[in-house]
């Protein structure tokens, strides 16, 4: 059962640490730091979504999962010391998940919440206002990102591997799978964000953004966010959390147990056209 609670710093439990080897060479596209904001380092963030003016931050952990929301300003920079909106009790809205489950990724459908958990093969319909469990929807294996992608009509879903899963929105059942194929290896897609042709995804362990045009799986290009990593965190404190904001169309970025999330303005590739893209599948 969901509980709705006020939320205190846990302790966090460290986890197996794995390398990914170094990527290739890659088109590095530039881009611009136009705000950053106070982020609880208790959140292990797993997946991040703006809807409706509030910032909605699955975080997990076995025995500390949990999903929260509080309102969250447009295009400002909120000053040094200043309290985190997430710990404001009259703000923060949230829900804890069973100690059994781990929470993962999220997405929003129709008004709807979705919330990926790791290993239950458990993907959670809430509702986003009174945080009620509404449906379950079964599926096999991982679930680590996912997002809602308008222009399929379907859900996408990275599992920990260099592939993303096509989901049916209405059961959550298995479409189509698409492999993520670059200059680099893409092993462990973590935390998935759609917009329009393109899927953005972080990827376990490593400091980038790779932009994937979601019609062929190809890498077009990345950002190296290197330069946003925190200094002295665990080792596990690594980039992930991805949200478009299109009210002034830039990008929210973060990670797990980082004391900031940052606002940051960067412009697309283009992409082959549909005829080409068609192509390479």
């Amino acid at each position: 059962m969901l509980t709705i609670v006020m939320y205190r710093l846990h302790t966090l439990i460290a986890l197996v640490v794995v390398v990914l080897p170094l990527r290739a060479a890659a088109n590095t596209l530039p881009y611009d730091v136009v705000g950053h904001y106070p982020h609880s380092t208790a959140l292990f963030t797993q997946g991040l979504e703006l809807f409706h003016g509030q910032l909605f931050e699955s975080s997990g952990l076995y025995g500390h999962s949990k999903v929260i929301a509080r309102p969250f300003p447009e295009g400002s920079t909120a000053p040094e010391g200043s309290t985190a909106p997430e710990e404001s009790t009259e703000t923060l809205r949230g829900v804890t998940l069973d100690k059994s489950l781990f929470a993962e990724g999220l997405t929003f459908h129709r008004g709807r919440l979705y919330l990926l958990t790791w290993r239950a093969g458990q993907l959670l319909e809430i509702d986003p206002e009174r945080f009620a469990l509404l449906r379950r929807h079964a599926y096999k294996g991982q679930g680590w990102g996912i997002c809602y992608h308008s222009r399929r009509d379907l859900f996408a879903m990275s599992d920990g591997s260099d592939e993303i899963q096509w989901r049916r929105t209405s059961d959550f059942s298995l479409v189509d799978t698409l492999n993520v194929t670059g200059p680099g290896n893409y092993q462990h897609l973590n935390e998935l964000e759609c917009h329009g042709d393109y899927i953005l995804a972080n990827q376990w362990k490593q400091p980038y953004l790779i932009v994937i045009d979601a019609r062929s799986g190809e890498v077009v290009s990345q950002l190296d966010l290197s330069a946003l990593i925190p200094e002295g965190l665990h080792e596990e404190a690594v980039l992930n959390g991805i949200a478009y904001d299109a009210r002034d169309n830039t990008w929210l970025v973060t990670g797990k147990l980082w004391p900031k999330i940052y606002r940051i303005r960067f412009t697309l590739p283009a992409l082959e056209t549909a005829k080409s893209a068609a192509k390479a599948r």
